[in-house]
Order: C-alpha cells, then structure tokens, then sequence
C-alpha cells in the first residue's frame, strides 16, 4: 500500500518568496536526506502556485505558498523516515529549527494518504 503526503505550506512572515522556495526546496530537502538515508521518500516534489482561487468564507480559507509532495513504496518506509526526523531528540530539534525559520507552522497542513496502488 503506497503512502502520500500532501503538504500545504505557508512561508514563515517576514523571508522573502525566493528565500522560502530556497530553504524548502535545497535546505530542507538536503537536511532531511541527511538524517534519513535509504528512507527518504521514493518521490517528492515541491510546486509553487501561481494564482490563488480560494471559495468560502474569507476567515476560514489560507493562501498557501507552495505544496509539497512525499510518496512512499508503504506504510513502514513512511514510519521509518518519521522515526528517524522525529524520533530522536536531536534530529527533532534540528528539524523543528530550520522549518520555523522558513515555514509558518501553525498554519502548515499535513495530510497522509494511504492508497492501493
């Protein structure tokens, strides 16, 4: 069973659009390759949306700056990679770090997918 992970990402106030997609895309990709190893995902991808289309009531909608994409063979290759970036102290440290110097992330969404496939 393949597991996806969406994310919806909002950058941290006051860092330019540049510096977000910078941090996202080179830093934190190589950060997490770093602590994981062999279980960093078998795809991922970062896309940056260019318009926003938002329905519904104003206070209840965000606009998210970019969407990021995990895919995992399975579950197991999913639960190894979360162990080894938040299952240790330090590396949960490390991580928490550098995402709030780039990400807003109270308003960061994670969603986990587990599909057939």
């Amino acid at each position: 069973m393949v597991v996806r992970v969406y994310l919806l990402a909002v950058k941290a106030p006051g860092i330019s659009f540049e510096e977000f997609k910078k941090q996202w895309d080179v830093d934190h990709i190589n950060l997490l390759r770093e602590m994981a190893g062999d279980a960093y995902p078998q795809v991922w991808y970062h896309r940056y949306p260019t318009q926003a289309v938002v329905r519904g009531p104003a206070d209840v909608t965000t606009k998210f700056d970019g969407i990021g994409y995990l895919e995992f063979k399975d579950k197991a290759a999913f639960l190894k990679l979360r162990d080894l970036t938040r299952g240790t102290p330090e590396n949960a440290t490390r991580l928490g770090a550098h995402e709030s110097s780039f990400l807003d992330v109270d308003k960061l969404q994670m969603y986990i997918v587990e599909d057939e496939e």
